[in-house]
């Protein structure tokens, strides 16, 4: 397994922590379970065009998703496929960072997972092909970095 970071210059580091990639992960177990950060998260699936969510209490609850999706702030743990996760990337929000990029307020995206083609249409869905069709992590960290234009 392979993982990278970047952390963002100024002035998208006031907004973004940073942006993260795994690639080749392959978990030994079925489920991976993700505890609450308090912050938002967007995560991309660059192997396939779906994202599974299960609730941690009742793991037979499943959401389904495209393969770009905003996480909320949770306040408890939620689960994922990790089959998913061989080869995803992410932008992790500072706390109240997210707005300018979402342009929903943080509350209305607690403990929920959103597709990104409701936020922000077409983009979202053109976003994932350009990240898909990137060969290297440094090419997929620059095409996450224009996101920064929407910063006001």
């Amino acid at each position: 397994m392979r993982f990278s970071s970047l952390k963002p210059a100024a002035p998208l580091s006031g907004f973004v922590d940073n942006f993260w990639l795994y690639e080749d992960y392959e978990a030994k177990h079925v489920n991976e379970r993700i505890l609450p950060t308090g912050t938002i998260e967007l995560v991309i699936n660059l192997r396939e065009n779906e994202l599974r969510i299960y609730d941690a209490e009742q793991t037979n609850r499943c959401s389904r998703f495209s393969g770009a999706i905003v996480s909320g702030a949770y306040g408890k743990g939620f689960i994922s496929d990790s089959a998913e996760e061989a080869f995803i990337m992410g932008v992790h929000f500072r706390p109240g960072g997210a707005f300018p990029f979402l342009g929903v307020p943080a509350g209305e995206l607690a403990d929920t997972h959103v597709d990104l083609e409701t936020l922000w249409g077409s983009s979202a869905i053109r976003l994932r092909e350009r990240l898909c069709e990137a060969s290297t992590a440094a090419e997929r960290f620059c095409l996450l970095a224009p996101i920064s234009a929407r910063i006001p």
